[in-house]
């Protein structure tokens, strides 16, 4: 028989097939590495890097270093490199990985080289170590190396020890992807977001792997709950961010879902909530929406039944 997880796959994978759904690909939060990398100091202790595909957090512990987050593989050479520069050849203790995309995992085979171990939630573990396709981006993921997986897995949140300090990582089912995980710094007040916080522009769930906006709006509740206004949060690509900053996508995706989720049980889909310009109010700030638009609807029809159906 199968598991419910495995009928919630398969009902997706047919639904996102259909040829009334296409979609185009991967939202611009960074699948290609800028020219260059730079180095932003946060605190005494942190650093973030951009420019690498998605954000890489240093963090430089008595233990060694910690990373959150590895950038792309074709970055890989570069943000070692860096990471060489800025800590004098430090050894590198461990990297958590957000989640699996690739903009946020692509370096772990050459962090795992150096003596990194790598540490995500055990779903980012298995979509590493799987081969699947991703519809709506139209490409088919392949399994990574053995290096490249995390060696230290978790189900729940918890903390860790990184030579003295207590870093909080907290999981978010079925949000940006079903693994996703922040990483929380309490005595630098710095708040790691990855998916689940985009820079500036729409929020795409990947419900090939178990996003929707249901969940990603929960998390970014109870993420708000987490943090204060001097909290530095750390979006998936781009600069620093505010409680503010994350408050205006929360209540952006609260209006839309609450809109969309009548629309959709009126009959509407997501072209005819495009064509009547709904996230007219909005686009100035989050840009572009007919990704978001159309993978939301998408989303939203894969979970009926906790939208109480859909007539």
């Amino acid at each position: 028989m199968k598991t419910t997880q495995s009928i919630r796959r398969c009902f997706i994978k047919a639904l996102a097939a259909s040829p009334v759904l296409a979609l185009a690909g991967w939202p611009a939060s960074g699948i290609a590495a800028d020219a260059a990398l730079q180095a932003r100091k946060i605190t005494d202790k942190l650093t973030l890097i951009s420019g690498a595909g998605g954000n890489v957090v240093l963090f430089k512990g008595s233990d060694g270093l910690t990373l959150v987050d590895s950038g792309m593989q074709t970055s890989s050479a570069e943000l070692l490199a860096l990471i060489d520069e800025l800590t004098n050849k430090s050894s590198i203790s461990r990297v958590f990985n957000t989640h699996w995309h690739e903009d946020h995992t692509g370096g772990n085979e050459v962090l795992h080289a150096r003596g990194a171990r790598i540490l995500a939630h055990e779903n980012t573990r298995l979509w590493l170590g799987a081969e699947f396709d991703v519809y709506w981006r139209n490409q088919s993921h392949q399994p990574r190396p053995r290096e490249a997986m995390p060696e230290l897995t978790w189900y729940t949140s918890g903390s860790l020890d990184a030579g003295g300090e207590l870093l909080q990582y907290s999981h978010y089912p079925q949000a940006h992807t079903d693994g996703d995980i922040t990483v929380f710094f309490p005595n630098d007040n710095v708040l790691v977001a990855g998916g689940l916080l985009a820079n500036k522009r729409y929020p795409v769930c990947d419900i090939a792997t178990g996003g929707w906006i249901g969940g990603l709006l929960k998390a970014n509740e109870a993420m708000l709950a987490q943090i204060n206004d001097s909290t530095v949060l750390i979006p998936d690509s781009g600069a620093p961010q505010t409680k503010a900053d994350l408050q205006a996508q929360y209540d952006m995706l609260n209006d839309l879902y609450t809109q969309m989720k009548a629309l959709t049980q009126q009959g509407f889909n997501g072209k005819d909530m495009l064509n009547d310009r709904l996230t007219a109010k909005y686009d100035a700030v989050f840009g572009d929406p007919e990704e978001f638009v159309l993978e939301t609807y998408r989303g939203m029809w894969a979970h009926t039944y906790d939208m109480g159906g859909f007539i």
